[in-house]
């Protein structure tokens, strides 16, 4: 999907708990037994079977593969090995897709034409990337592809449903993107930092230039920033006095919780910068919008985990690679 994918802690939680299986309803999980035949979870009365999640799993670790190299798989962030990651990641996005479809029915979202032919397609071409291993140790068929590519676009399409008509005004102010540069001095003491930055600050209106003095003086590893006021990078109140200065201002010392700073003004208004933000600031506020409404959605949906398939199940990581992953075919035919 093009939006950041929201992680569904009820399927997280689910994936820790011990038993054959387990139910939440009303923010509470019990024992529960009857799942169908290579049924992995459900949400609502909305289900998932285990090839799903392999192919889900084993296209997010081609991704990575790409990207980081083969052996990725075994490395460890944390205590946790990358593959147990990226399993949980599978399986957030697949319950929020499914949850998404839920949500769609609810609203009366549905999928056109176009769009479910999009699906058929998508679904020919990853079949026809996958080697008879796959198939047969995956389990997978166009029909279960096709189902898949349905439901994912249909959770894409409920997105763009529900945040479709929000178009927040977002002043040019609000997203401006100030530039400067910093010579930040640190001591052991405020009073030896503010003695350093007054010579620096005499050096520069004597016309030394501040790119020299930022060599001799720096004590962080950057010098050359960009942000807008909203940032969490630094402090208020230094981001604030860098907002208060024009284009080629430089700023007396500046004590702030940063440490003393000293700051040149680079540019006061960088437009092509403030413009990029202001879309994604945009894009936050529709995001925040839609987690609203998500997130009340599903708050008391019942779900629950087949934690006997998932623990029986073959690692997806020994299978073959899948040529054309699901989420590339996807983002290709859909763009």
């Amino acid at each position: 999907m093009k939006k950041k994918f929201i992680a569904i802690i009820l399927i997280l939680l689910l994936i820790l708990s011990a038993g054959c299986g387990n139910k939440r309803s009303e923010g509470q999980i019990v024992l529960t037994t009857g799942f169908e035949n290579g049924e992995l979870f459900f949400i609502g009365d909305s289900k998932c079977y285990l090839p799903e999640a392999q192919i889900y799993i084993r296209s997010l670790e081609n991704d990575y593969e790409s990207l980081y190299g083969e052996d990725l798989l075994e490395r460890k962030t944390g205590d946790i090995l990358v593959s147990d990651r990226l399993s949980d990641m599978a399986l957030s996005r697949l319950a929020e897709v499914k949850a998404l479809g839920l949500l769609a029915a609810k609203r009366g979202v549905t999928l056109n034409e176009g769009e479910i032919d999009k699906c058929s397609q998508a679904a020919a071409r990853c079949m026809k990337s996958l080697s008879d291993n796959n198939i047969s140790d995956i389990d997978v068929s166009q029909d279960l592809l096709f189902s898949m590519y349905r439901d994912y676009a249909l959770a894409d399409k409920v997105y763009y449903d529900i945040t479709g008509d929000i178009d927040p005004e977002i002043s040019d102010d609000e997203a401006r993107i100030v530039t400067i540069q910093r010579i930040l001095i640190l001591k052991d003491s405020e009073s030896e930092a503010m003695e350093t930055a007054n010579t620096v600050f005499a050096k520069l209106n004597e016309g030394a230039s501040f790119e020299s003095l930022a060599d001799d003086y720096n004590d962080a590893d950057e010098t050359k920033f960009s942000f807008s006021k909203d940032t969490d990078e630094f402090s208020p109140e230094f981001v604030n006095a860098c907002f208060e200065l024009s284009t080629g201002d430089v700023s007396s010392p500046l004590i702030t919780k940063e440490g003393v700073s000293i700051v040149k003004c680079i540019s006061s208004y960088d437009m092509e910068e403030t413009d990029a933000n202001k879309i994604r600031m945009v894009e936050k506020k529709k995001s925040e919008a839609f987690d609203e409404i998500y997130s009340a959605f599903t708050k008391d949906l019942p779900s629950g985990f087949n934690n006997e398939l998932w623990s029986e199940q073959k690692p997806v990581s020994s299978q073959p690679v899948i040529k054309d992953n699901f989420f590339s075919v996807y983002s290709d035919i859909f763009k």
